[in-house]
């Protein structure tokens, strides 16, 4: 396979020595198919192609790296693919020192800022040591194990940032068990070619798990999710039953039925997937793609009555379908059984991914609910003309626009939609960034890159910032990020929705777990709930398992911050308010728990948060008082709509039920955010250190009478005191 081009907007040419079918995966998204033994494919954003041909029993594959074509000019003229004759600097040991871009450490570093990972450097008495790329270390498969290079077929005798490389080498960096280890053995290599001008390619090669084994012992590595490929003729308006073979045991998929109008040939793909979340308990996830459309099907799958019976009932199972970041649930039919399965049938009208879940009941709600509706319009109606949101008759700020961006891709919208004046979110975050960056601090940095993960944009290039390496700044050599446990939180949820490696400040957070089961806002402090459902979120998000130690004893503390009204409090013995319910149930969804059974005098929290709901749509503080409403009405959508940290572009979470599989698109509407504030008695180390928790935290004696849970006239008038103390402060932290 010979490939050419590698930009936005123009052609890449596929070249091959035989004829093949041709799968092109844009950012691993939907396949688009070509057959011959020449392919085209036009980019339209950047990111990583991968490009696989088949043919008989002979596969190959490549994934490139697509990015905007540059002109140069800027920053010594370099185009983003050049390594350009001149220095950077790497922080190894706690100092900076100066590599040249033409070595092979140079060529590391080109390829992270290409693919976007990151990697640890050590000083050695005898240069620098490449420690860890992405999340694989040293030491990690053997106390032998550890990263090396090559070039051009042969170990050079060198650190990396001696070796000086020239034009036409292909510098090969690779995961070794110990020293006679080469490329070919390893499962974790990034190949570098740099060809005339220091034009430089990437091709990553990184896989998921399975075992190996060498004269070395018994190692873990990755690899390929296993994929069943065949090729199939189909005879006008006939039935063709394609039964999966040995993949069925992985995926639980028993046979698909395929039947075409017209003769054609296809090729049918069927491989494990995985999708974070989903509007109940999953049991498998997988994908299934045709070359062909227009191709009409059934698929048999089976679940386990074992697994069934620790959690659900057989009614509860239905095959859901992920398309164009919607998901669709698919008319499901319990069709026999077995003394180890349930056999199901759904009708396909079109292949993509799907799961298999056992859906909760009543929840999450649809974007097409009346109460998200008359949330989202009333939210339209507090966005500003400069296209920012805030709450009612306030300012636009990019912390209060950055929850609103989140809000909204969590209602599946497209933020560069909702526009006043012909201004979107995110043309007022790309306009205000410069500006404001100088009053940012951690938690800023990484709200504002969950939102333009949201939106699709690219947060280590927005604006002409690279926020992610502005966070990545913030780390601490024990892990901990800016000065906080909050921080740490949003600093993880951030740096892991842009893959970067978050294990050590995991590890950290963990370490802060209070014998509670909680996590408090910062060190030393007493567990909240708010924080403790963020922590949650955090960990899972950086794939710490739903029934570890710490998320169990997490959820167990979770539980006893439930009132006897259903809702949730913020700490101590405070009211029930719309941001904890919130905060909550997404901590409960991202562990795979099911809120509307999280009952106190059989009333959900769920129930709870839908009843601060108003008529004009806005949801309410508390039961007695407004505050902060476009904040409490943003978190309550993306908690209803069952969407946990950190929202992922194009995901909505519709469970649509309809006769076939087609998709309703629901009416655009719009979402601003806003914050709960948090009084200090002195100033922190972090320069804009925000906090978004629905409740009034002053110091003293204050806060704990401000949050005393009464509905009598007394409290209320505390309440009013309280305010007013507020509006007298000077300086207003708010941290979530």
């Amino acid at each position: 396979m010979n490939v050419e081009g590698n930009y936005v907007d123009e052609e890449v040419k596929v070249t091959l020595d035989e004829e093949a079918f041709v799968i092109f995966r844009m950012n691993y998204g939907t396949p688009i198919y070509a057959e011959g033994s020449t392919a085209y494919f036009i980019p339209r954003v950047t990111g990583e192609l991968y490009i696989e041909a088949i043919a008989g029993d002979e596969r190959i594959n490549k994934t490139i790296s697509i990015t905007q074509r540059q002109s140069g000019g800027g920053g010594g003229g370099t185009d983003y693919y050049t390594l350009p004759d001149g220095t950077f600097t790497v922080t190894a040991n706690g100092k900076e020192y100066p590599v040249k871009w033409r070595t092979a450490l140079g060529a590391l570093e080109k390829a992270s800022k290409i693919l976007g990972f990151s990697y640890t450097v050590e000083k050695k008495s005898w240069g620098l040591y490449v420690k860890c790329i992405k999340s694989k270390c040293e030491k990690s498969d053997g106390d032998t194990s550890g990263w090396m290079y090559w070039v051009s077929g042969s170990i050079p005798g060198v650190a990396s940032d001696e070796y000086e490389i020239k034009e036409g080498d292909v510098i090969i960096w690779y995961f070794s068990r110990s020293m006679d280890d080469t490329p070919d053995a390893s499962p974790y290599k990034i190949k570098i070619t740099v060809s005339t001008g220091y034009i430089v390619g990437v091709e990553p090669s990184w896989s998921s798990t399975s075992s190996a084994s060498s004269s070395h012992g018994t190692y873990t590595t990755s690899t390929t999710p296993e994929k069943f490929s065949k090729s199939i003729l189909l005879l006008p308006d006939v039935e063709k039953i394609v039964e999966l073979g040995k993949i069925t045991e992985k995926i639980d998929i028993v046979s698909i039925t395929l039947k075409s109008n017209r003769s054609k040939q296809i090729l049918l793909e069927v491989y494990e997937d995985s999708i974070i979340s989903a509007p109940g308990k999953i049991y498998r996830c997988f994908s299934i793609h045709l070359s062909d459309s227009g191709i009409e099907g059934v698929i048999e799958f089976r679940v386990s009555k074992e697994w069934l019976n620790l959690c659900c009932n057989p009614d509860q199972i239905v095959l859901i379908k992920y398309r164009n970041g919607e998901h669709v649930e698919l008319p499901t039919e319990l069709v026999r059984e077995d003394g180890e399965y349930y056999y199901y049938k759904s009708k396909l009208k079109s292949f993509s991914t799907f799961a298999i879940i056992a859906k909760w009941k009543g929840f999450p709600l649809n974007t097409t609910d009346d109460r998200i509706l008359r949330a989202l319009e009333w939210l339209r109606t507090i966005q500003n003309d400069d296209g920012g949101f805030s709450n009612p008759n306030e300012e636009s700020d990019i912390a209060k626009t950055s929850w609103a961006v989140m809000a909204l891709a969590a209602a599946g919208e497209n933020p560069n939609e909702w526009v006043k004046n012909n201004t979107s979110p995110i043309d007022y975050i790309r306009n205000n960034l410069n500006e404001s960056i100088g009053r940012m601090g951690t938690a800023d940095y990484a709200r504002t890159i969950l939102a333009l993960k949201a939106a699709d944009e690219n947060p280590r290039n927005f604006s002409g910032i690279n926020l992610v390496d502005m966070l990545k700044s913030k780390i601490k050599s024990d892990g901990q990020i800016g000065d906080f446990i909050y921080t740490t939180i949003w600093g993880i949820l951030a740096l892991k929705a842009c893959d970067e490696d978050v294990n050590k400040s995991v590890e950290w957070l963990k370490q802060q777990q209070n014998e509670d089961g909680g996590f408090a806002w910062a060190t030393g402090e007493k567990s909240d709930y708010d924080d403790t459902a963020a922590a949650i979120q955090a960990l899972i998000s950086a794939r710490e398992p739903k029934d570890s130690e710490v998320i169990k004893k997490a959820l167990d503390y979770l539980k006893t911050g439930q009132n006897e009204d259903g809702g949730f409090r913020y700490f101590g013995t405070s009211a029930s308010n719309a941001a904890s319910d919130a905060w909550i149930i997404q901590a409960l969804v991202a562990a795979g728990e099911n809120p509307m059974e999280w009952k106190k005098n059989n009333v959900s929290v769920v129930d709870h948060l839908l009843s601060l709901q108003t008529e004009e749509g806005y949801f309410n503080y508390t039961s007695y008082q407004t505050s902060n409403p476009g904040y409490m009405t943003a978190c309550a959508i993306m908690a209803l709509l069952g969407k946990s940290h950190p929202v992922k572009a194009g995901e909505i979470l519709d469970i649509l039920e309809k006769t076939d599989d087609s998709i309703v698109i629901p009416a655009k509407t719009t979402i601003s955010k806003q914050t709960k504030t948090v009084l200090e008695e002195t100033t922190t180390p972090e320069t804009t250190p925000f906090k978004e928790a629905g409740d009034v935290k002053i110091t003293s004696e204050i806060t704990s009478e401000s949050q005393e849970t009464s509905n009598t006239t007394h409290i209320i008038l505390i309440a009013v005191l309280v305010l007013a103390v507020i509006s007298t402060i000077a300086y207003i932290r708010m941290r979530r």
